[in-house]
Parts: C-alpha cells; structure tokens; sequence
C-alpha cells in the first residue's frame, strides 16, 4: 500500500551562530520549518543559541553531525581518523568524498567523534535528539554510515536520518545545479539501502539545494514543489537566518540564508501553502493557528 503523504520542512545549521538560529526560529513561527539541526560543536555560538530553543517547544531538533570543514575542531578526532587536516581542523567535504570513496577512512575514530557531538548534544538540549543528519549530508558517504550506524547501535542517537534522494523526474526537470544533486542522489540512494539493512527510518525523497539564480527568485524553491511525489514522506531542506558577521571566514552561505528567510516568512509561502495544506503534516499546524 502507498504510504501517506507528509512533508519534513528541516532547516540545517542551527548554533553556527546565534543571528542564524534566530532567523530559523522566525521561519518555524512564521514560516513552514518543522524541524531543525543543531550543530553542537559552534562552542559559543551554540551555547548563545540555545536558550532561543524556549521560544519553539513544537520545533523537533535534531544533531546535525559536522565532519567537514566550518572553521571547528573536532571533539576529539585526530590525524589518524582521517577527518583532520594538518592545522587540526576538519577536512573539506570534497577531500572526505575522496577519502570516504577510497577507503582512508577510520570507521571507530569517526564512530567515537560522532558519540562526542551526541554527548554535546544532550548537554547542551538537556535530552538526546529527535533524528541525526550532518553537515553537507556526509553522513551518507561510505565508513560514515556505517559509524554513524554503529553509535545508533549502541543507543547513543535515535534510528531516524535523512537520505538525500530526490523524487522520480525531479532531477530532469528542476536544472539547479544538476551536477551536485546527482552525487546526492547517487549516495542517498546507496545510504538508504544501508540505513534500511541496519533498521535505521529514513524520510523517501528530499528537495532543496539552490543555485545562485534560484535565489533571485521570490520563492527560491517553486519548481521543486511542483515535482513533489503524491505519497511517501518528504524532506525539504532550507537554510534561512539573519545576517550574521560571525560567520564570516567559516561559512560562506552567508546572504543567502536571509534570502531564504525572506522568502519562507513571505508572501509567496503565504500564497503557496494552501497547495500543501491539503495532504500534508503542516496541515495540523495551519489548522491549529
């Protein structure tokens, strides 16, 4: 039997600092976020975000594991894992592909890493989180999986992640950045076969990445809705906040997230949302405003 359909709206990047985390907080009071990802590992950043969790008690959040490159060091990782550079910091996301592919990786050193973040985590939020996804989706990456699937095994973080595969067509008929959502979809495919051997839940499709021209629109993500599928559970990943100097030399989507902001608490959203309303798990939150 085809499964329900419901729509996961996730915002990514909460605690890499405290302006982002307030624009994410304002998109789920004011726009369709559901969920966020925490990134326990900003130090003050995070600790300056927090508090602002208090304003959402019905916003699900999650570990956003960071193993790539955001101007952090790990917890406790070190050379041999296969995660840091020289400096001590972690690698960029296109040497962890290199490595994770080629098998230069240490799966219990990554393991350990990602039951530190966990650790952090539950300090910090007080419990363990509601689902696990990282940064720049590495956990799907092969060693990776499988640490992260070990850490679930020992009940450390809760069997629920995010796959990054697209719906049928999806690919063909929204142009943004082909080149990119392919790799995804490649290892989102190959990480769900993964999760589902190892009775990990996984959301079916997902949609968000944007390119340069996306956010000259006024709703940056418009044909993507248009190809949502008729059942299953989706995942709509956006990435709004306010402006934010602090991250400045360690993130580089920077504007972008308050381009995004402004288009989820904006008049297109409010035009467009009656369409998802309709079959969708916001229906219960519309209803109830």
């Amino acid at each position: 039997m085809p499964s329900p359909f419901s729509l996961i709206v996730t915002a990514d990047d909460f605690g890499i600092g405290r302006r982002t985390s307030e624009g994410i907080i304002q998109a789920h009071l004011h726009g369709p976020v559901t969920a966020t990802s925490l990134m326990s590992i900003t130090g003050d950043h995070v600790r300056a975000s927090v508090p602002l969790l208090a304003d959402a008690p019905n916003l699900d959040v999650g570990l956003h594991i960071v193993l790539t490159r955001c101007g952090e060091k790990p917890v406790i990782a070190r050379a041999s894992s296969g995660l840091v550079d020289h400096d001590g910091y972690f690698i960029t996301n296109g040497q962890l592909w290199i490595r994770a592919l080629t098998g230069r990786l240490n799966r219990v050193a990554i393991a350990d890493e990602i039951a530190a973040q966990a650790e952090l985590f539950h300090k910090l939020v007080g419990r363990a989180p509601d689902y696990v996804d990282s940064h720049h989706h590495a956990h799907q990456l092969p060693i990776v999986r499988d640490a992260l699937l070990d850490v679930i095994a020992h009940d450390l973080l809760p069997p629920v992640t995010r796959v990054t595969i697209e719906p049928p067509g999806s690919i063909r008929r929204v142009p943004s950045v082909r080149t990119k959502r392919l790799a995804a979809d490649f290892m989102g495919k190959r990480a769900s076969k993964a999760f589902s051997l190892r009775w990990s839940w996984t959301n079916d499709t997902y949609f968000g990445m944007l390119s340069p021209r996306d956010l000259r629109r006024v709703f940056p993500w418009e044909n993507y809705l248009k190809q949502l599928p008729k059942t299953g559970v989706v995942e709509w990943i956006v990435h709004p906040g306010l402006r934010d100097d602090t991250l400045q030399g360690r993130d580089s989507y920077c504007a972008e997230r308050v381009k995004e902001l402004e288009a989820l608490c904006g008049s297109a959203w409010e035009h467009l949302r009656p369409c998802l309303a309709r079959k969708s798990v916001l229906s219960k939150m519309m209803n109830d405003e």
